[in-house]
């Protein structure tokens, strides 16, 4: 008989039995009441061997999740999968991108490309990381990470105390690091690459322009002087004449 939310809410009480109570829903699963709690488990056969796998723990878990688990579960036993191992596998996998954090992938990108770099530049990029952006984002895993994160976290900051410029080139390394995440397989995009206009534009800078006509003319003299014109060419070229030959 197929299990209910009211019944599992109101009559799964533990009877005292050391082993406690099997309430089954059908297709090998089952709901274990104990002393402790309430359990999901699902019975099942592979390689010739009775297995157990475990679903979690009602009501974290619920009834509908539960049929969803074992439903996944069935299908990979139809594909000839043990799902205790693939629910290791998927397991492990889990931990190993959470253990990589963006300051860790970027120090193996660091590392990765130094040879493309000058000393100095290498130098340069890897304290403005230490700096402006490991302190806010570094710590997290790479694969959790959204553009927002990036941008609230991390850019937002720079920009706010007027260093623009230094915020387009954190944003710029970091979308290194995402593509050689990608390159990796730690990670499905560049998700730097959804800020785009998100940041202030650089402002311009505007160079002084001599307007007084002395010094253009001491400007004038000066270019002679380093271009030699006394070489016929060279001075018709510099008044704007065609030279004779």
């Amino acid at each position: 008989m197929a299990l209910n939310d009211t019944f599992i809410k109101n009559s799964t009480k533990h009877s005292g039995k050391p082993a406690g109570d099997k309430h089954t829903d059908g297709g090998g699963m089952y709901l274990l009441v104990t002393a402790a709690g309430k359990y999901w488990r699902m019975n099942y056969r592979f390689d010739e061997k009775r297995r157990t796998l475990a679903f979690g723990v009602y009501p974290t878990v619920t009834l509908a999740e539960a049929r969803k688990r074992r439903e996944k579960a069935r299908e990979q036993l139809s594909k000839g999968i043990d799902p205790n191992a693939a629910k290791r596998e998927e397991k492990q996998i889990k931990a190993d991108l959470a253990a990589n954090t963006f300051e860790l992938v970027a120090r193996a990108w660091l590392k990765k490309t130094a040879v493309t770099r000058k000393e100095t530049t290498q130098s340069r990029i890897t304290t403005l990381l230490e700096h402006d952006v490991f302190p806010y984002i570094g710590g997290m895993p790479i694969n959790t990470l959204g553009p927002r994160d990036v941008l609230n976290k991390a850019l937002r900051k720079i920009e706010a105390r007027g260093s623009v410029d230094t915020a387009h080139r954190a944003k710029q390394i970091c979308g290194r690091i995402f593509r050689y995440g990608v390159a990796v397989g730690l990670v499905e995009r560049d998700v730097t690459s959804d800020l785009r206009g998100a940041l202030a534009e650089i402002p311009k800078s505007h160079f002084a322009a001599i307007t007084e006509p002395k010094q253009a003319g001491d400007l004038m003299r000066s270019c002679r002087r380093r271009l030699n014109l006394s070489h016929p060419c060279r001075a018709s070229i510099f008044q704007g004449r065609r030279p004779t030959f």
